[in-house]
């Protein structure tokens, strides 16, 4: 892992809300530790995870970083050194493949007491530069960032639900045409090569973008600050869902061993 800088200019008010959103990483990975990583994944099947309904192949929790031969942890800590690798995801898209349009990740940042410090590390194994790559792409204008905030606020509240059904109802989260359309309009969608970065705060809307031939491969890392605080109630929600019950269960043996 060599050369890394970061490129692209944020907006202002992104500091106070997730510092690193949108930054990309230019050579993040090796050329050795991509094809090491590629060969590693390639070898291991498919989970049983709800990703493999939406992608040809999809490991949920490979847990690669912890491989030392790849050196992942040591370029994170370079990069980032107030935080740590939770957990990762492997994906594979094709032509076949619908992938998900705009969304939040609410199985990963459900259970953080601030949801806004979940950090994914987009790491592509193919190139993805141009359209029919499948890019990946985020919102950074400050009212695309808003509205995914409601959207967070909404989860959260129907995960406490789960676990307290005292608390009124509210009604979905619902998006317009117009809202849709703004969010499409307005998109960062960053050219990458094999082994750049894109670093992206997954509780703001986000979208993995078409494959028109051949398939495009991506490790993907999820981040959390050294400090941060996990919600238990939040947590036992998703362990009654049935949600990334690997992490969910680790984070409650660890924080909350009463409650697992």
């Amino acid at each position: 892992m060599v050369n890394q800088k970061v490129k692209a200019s944020r907006p202002e008010f992104l500091k106070g809300i997730s510092p690193h959103h949108g930054k990309v990483v230019a050579n993040f990975f090796s050329k050795q530790t991509q094809e090491k990583l590629a060969a590693m994944l390639g070898a291991m099947p498919s989970s049983e995870t709800w990703y493999a309904d939406i992608y040809s192949k999809a490991i949920y929790g490979p847990m690669v970083f912890r491989d030392k031969e790849l050196d992942i942890v040591n370029a994170v800590e370079q990069l980032l050194p107030n935080h740590r690798i939770l957990a990762d995801l492997y994906l594979e898209k094709t032509p076949n493949d619908s992938g998900f349009p705009f969304h939040t990740d609410f199985d990963s940042i459900g259970f953080m007491e601030r949801p806004e410090d979940m950090l994914t590390v987009w790491v592509p194994l193919t190139p993805v530069k141009e359209d029919g790559s499948g890019q990946l792409s985020i919102v950074m204008e400050e009212g695309a960032v808003r509205l995914s905030l409601i959207r967070e606020a909404n989860q959260m509240h129907s995960l406490l639900r789960v676990v307290n059904p005292s608390i009124p109802e509210h009604p979905p989260f619902q998006m317009t045409k117009q809202e849709l359309g703004y969010l499409e309009s307005t998109k960062f969608t960053p050219p990458l090569d094999a082994g750049d970065a894109l670093l992206f705060c997954n509780a703001f809307f986000h979208k993995s973008e078409d494959v028109l031939q051949g398939k495009r491969a991506a490790y993907i890392m999820r981040l959390v600050p050294k400090n941060a605080k996990f919600n238990r109630t939040r947590l036992l929600g998703l362990k009654k869902l049935g949600q990334n019950l690997a992490v969910v269960n680790e984070l409650l043996e660890q924080y909350y061993p009463d409650a697992s």
